[in-house]
């Protein structure tokens, strides 16, 4: 009986222990740093460092897991500011592709041969040519009847007689068509040499799209 006794209570003893080391064992210890840059551990990370990095180890010591520090309003908005700068860079790469491909298409119906692009480019050319050519004539009459008004108007002056105010005003009219007209063929000449980069461009492109 007494064996039996002493044999019931050893397991008892060896059951407590061993539940005491399974429950240590399993136990989870937390580490963070206080507000002076010092490590601390324990069974849970005060609230005033719940937003830091925490690390739970085991009660061994191993590290189970890692967290990292919880982000501030400022860098979660630098983060959404940064997402939508690279939806806005990707938005217009796509659509720089996307109108390089249709160019790349329009090239390659309206042009067989690179000769085409050359006929077509020179065509343009030889039409814009004209056009500045007849604006500058067109200002050469102007000039011409601009010079004449003002002849009349000094003749008056002279004569010691007033200028009317039709020929003050038909002065000024025709000085005006004379700036637009100027104005229209540097607007051209731009527009020429704008043509020119364009067709060097497209010439490329062509022999790329080509194979060389």
């Amino acid at each position: 009986m007494r064996r039996t006794n002493t044999h019931k209570l050893l397991l008892a003893t060896v059951a407590l222990v061993l539940g005491i080391g399974s429950s240590a064992l399993s136990a989870k210890i937390v580490c963070w740093k206080n507000s002076e840059d010092v490590r601390e551990c324990g069974n849970a990370v005060p609230p005033e460092y719940a937003q830091q990095s925490v690390e739970r180890k085991s009660a061994t010591g191993l590290t189970l897991e890692k967290t990292d520090r919880a982000k501030t309003a400022q860098e979660l908005e630098r983060e959404r500011a940064e997402q939508v700068r690279l939806a806005q860079e990707k938005a217009e790469q796509d659509r720089i592709a996307a109108e390089q491909a249709r160019h790349d298409a329009v090239l390659l119906q309206t042009f067989t041969t690179e000769e085409d692009l050359k006929l077509a480019h020179n065509g343009k050319v030889a039409a814009i040519d004209s056009r500045i050519k007849h604006s500058e004539q067109v200002v050469q009459k102007l000039e011409q009847t601009h010079a004449e008004l003002q002849s009349d108007a000094a003749s008056l002056e002279r004569g010691g007689k007033k200028v009317p105010d039709d020929l003050k005003k038909q002065i000024t009219d025709v000085q005006n068509q004379i700036d637009k007209t100027l104005a229209e063929i540097q607007r051209r000449q731009e527009e020429r040499l704008s043509m020119e980069d364009r067709f060097r461009a497209d010439l490329a492109r062509y022999r790329e799209l080509k194979g060389g």
